[in-house]
Formats: C-alpha cells, sequence, structure tokens
C-alpha cells in the first residue's frame, strides 16, 4: 500500500519532520532532525573527527539504518565534503517505503524547507537504477577529488546484502523497538556484527533495556552516554543515548 506523509512537525532546532502512519511515530525527537544528526550520529560517534583527520585506510563504510528524511545521510555527506577527504566513502542506507526515497529525490520535496543548497543538490542526485528497488548517486570531495559512494537499498532491510561492505559506523535509526522491533532484534544485531570490521562503531538513540541485552547477546558491547547538551536533555528528558563496539574490542570510555 502506498504511503502518504502530510503530517509535518517543527522541531526545536527549526528543523521540520514528519509523522510515519504505519508505525505511529514521528522519524526524530523534539529536539530536532539535524540536532540529532549532527550530536549523535557524527560527533558522539567519532565520525566526524574521523573524517578531519589524514587516514591511511582507502575507504571508510557507513550503514544507515533507516533513511527515513535523509538527515543522517547527508550529514555524513556534508563532514565527508568538509573533511579532509584522505579517504573514499561508502554510505549505504536502507530504507523500507519506496514513496520516501522517491520524495527525497525530489528538490521540491516539502520536507526541505530550511535546507541547505548542498543539501537539496546532493540529495536530488539520487536515482534509481532501472528493474531494481536501489538508488544510486556519487560524489567527488572538493580537496582530494577522492568518492563517495551513496547506495540506498529499498525493502525489508533484514533481505538486505550488506555482504559487499565492512562497516566502519553504523547509524541504528529505525523506528522504537516497541513499533519496529525486527530491527532492535539479537538476529538484526547479528547480521550488523557479520557486515561490520572490527572496530566498528554503533550508536543509536535508543538506551532501552532490551536493545542493550540484544546488543550483548549477539556480541556488542552497549555503553549509555550523555547526550551533548543538558539544555536539550532538560527540556525532552533524553539524558542518554547508546553507542556501542564488539565485545573483543576494547571498552569504550564515556565520552
Amino acid at each position: 500500500m502506498e504511503q502518504t506523509f502530510d503530517a509535518f512537525v517543527v522541531t526545536q532546532d527549526g528543523t521540520v519532520t514528519l509523522h510515519h502512519p504505519e508505525y505511529d511515530e514521528a522519524f526524530h525527537s523534539v529536539q530536532g532532525a539535524r540536532f540529532e544528526a549532527d550530536s549523535l550520529y557524527m560527533q558522539a560517534s567519532g565520525f566526524r573527527e574521523r573524517m578531519n583527520r589524514e587516514t591511511k585506510v582507502s575507504t571508510c563504510a557507513v550503514l544507515d539504518v533507516g533513511l527515513g528524511l535523509g538527515y543522517n545521510a547527508l550529514m555524513s555527506i556534508e563532514c565527508w565534503m568538509q573533511g579532509l577527504g584522505s579517504g573514499e566513502l561508502d554510505l549505504v542506507s536502507l530504507e523500507k517505503t519506496p514513496e520516501l526515497v522517491l520524495s527525497l529525490s525530489d528538490p521540491a520535496c516539502g520536507w526541505k524547507e530550511g535546507w541547505s543548497e548542498d543539501w537539496r543538490l546532493w540529495s536530488a542526485r539520487l536515482k534509481k537504477e532501472e528493474h531494481s528497488s536501489i538508488w544510486r548517486a556519487e560524489f567527488v570531495h572538493p580537496k582530494s577529488g577522492r568518492s563517495l559512494r551513496w547506495l540506498v537499498s529499498v525493502g525489508d532491510a533484514r533481505q538486505s546484502d550488506l555482504s559487499p561492505f565492512a562497516f566502519d559506523f553504523v547509524w541504528q535509526d529505525a523506528f522504537s523497538p516497541r513499533k519496529n522491533g525486527e530491527l532492535w532484534s539479537v538476529e538484526w544485531f547479528q547480521k550488523l556484527r557479520e557486515a561490520s570490521r572490527p572496530e566498528v562503531q554503533l550508536v543509536s538513540y535508543s538506551v532501552a533495556r532490551i536493545v542493550r541485552d540484544h546488543l550483548e547477546a549477539a556480541g556488542w558491547q552497549p555503553l549509555r552516554v550523555k547526550t551533548s547538551t543538558s539544555k536539550q536533555a532538560t527540556i525532552t528528558g533524553k539524558k542518554q543515548w547508546l553507542l556501542a563496539r564488539l565485545l573483543d574490542q576494547k571498552s569504550l570510555s564515556t565520552i
């Protein structure tokens, strides 16, 4: 059944999010779509810092679980573009709802109000492969000339083929465990483990006990960390985020 999205919600950072009719949840917290993408997925994960240092690793790979309105993916592209560009980037986004990807590729999409010109151009670069559920876009770093390859896979994330990749970062941003439990299961986290490098960093907004238990059962070490601004935490009640690495790695230090 085709989904329609017309329940726009303005969040505290001024960005627009939407309410998903099937999952009966907003795509982002009241803190704001851009705030969460930047503070959690770019900053707390260490991704932004990595993009701003020289590296001998030729390619970094990011898995974006739940493309949604595109904030995490586009913020990842922005960090890479603004960084040194010393390595290439493979960005893989998973999205169940085809209408969202189609809208994201449309320059006139309603939720893009307030977006930078770069974000509008980058999202409009997505093109669907013929007779396929895959969308692609490619970008060149302005300083280094290296490439960023963005692949969007539409459909059930559990059936996605992640075997060509070894992920360094995972943005675990599916709808809540209560509404979208299949993407917080032990089996799902095992799938992510098998597709990740040993030093992978997984980050998520959810610190629910069931999420931490399922991560541990799948061989991950979860750690709760404080949200980046006490003011936002006071307003929203959201005081912690979750970071996880594989159990055979050294313990994380609190950020």
